[in-house]
């Protein structure tokens, strides 16, 4: 049983980022699998990327994110134009107190980074706003914290419904790194040994279950 102060990691994730080298293919990959079309999102002024967003729930999503062309020299983009398909890269966990996570991290003798601003236009004019918080990258499977702005309405509240996370785990050659990493996080997760890191999503879609890597 878990302790009341410890979320499991299908609760915990505010949002699961599906990297793409384009924002058209990423859309169209998951439409072609799920039968739902994302909807756009925004820029990163600054970041170089721009994004497509699907719920998964009240306060859970998937956000397709791609290189922004208009914003070609900023060098978010850079890594997302080396992918050859689309594939999960990142993952955010949901936070109401970041200042506390960051102590709470900080507590167990692992860095962080930030928190720092960020915010984006959505096409209907509406600006969100939040705090990000990053943790020291030991593992690449590292999660960050995110904090929306109080009057920014989450991108799961008015998103095309994906469908419901029947599950999420990672795989790494890396096991006991990662679960040091989310018990500082205050999270548990399904975590398995593998030669490939790996972040899974298991999704039941209009067209069925379906699984995200």
């Amino acid at each position: 049983m878990l302790d009341a102060s410890v979320r499991d990691a299908t609760d915990a994730f505010d949002h699961i980022l599906l990297g793409a080298p384009d924002l058209d293919v990423g859309v169209r990959w998951v439409e072609e699998r799920a039968g739902v079309r994302a909807k756009f999102g925004g820029n990163h002024p600054g970041g170089g990327t721009r994004n497509a967003l699907l719920s998964l729930g009240t306060g859970h999503y998937l956000e397709i994110i791609a290189p922004d062309p208009a914003q070609a020299n900023a060098p978010g983009g850079c890594q997302l134009r080396e992918l050859s398909s689309p594939r999960i890269i990142q993952w955010a966990i949901h936070s109401e107190d970041i200042a506390a996570a960051k102590s709470m991290v900080e507590a167990t003798g692992i860095k962080t980074v930030g928190p720092q601003p960020g915010s984006r236009q959505r096409p209907d004019g509406k600006v969100l706003r939040w705090q990000a918080l990053g943790i020291e990258q030991t593992t690449p499977l590292a999660p960050f914290f995110i904090q929306w702005e109080a009057g920014s309405p989450h991108p799961s509240s008015d998103s095309p419904r994906l469908g419901t996370t029947k599950s999420l785990h990672f795989e790494t050659p890396q096991p006991d790194e990662l679960r040091r990493v989310l018990h500082a996080a205050a999270v548990q997760a399904d975590i398995r040994n593998s030669g490939v890191r790996r972040i899974v999503l298991v999704v039941q879609t209009p067209k069925g279950e379906i699984e995200m890597t």
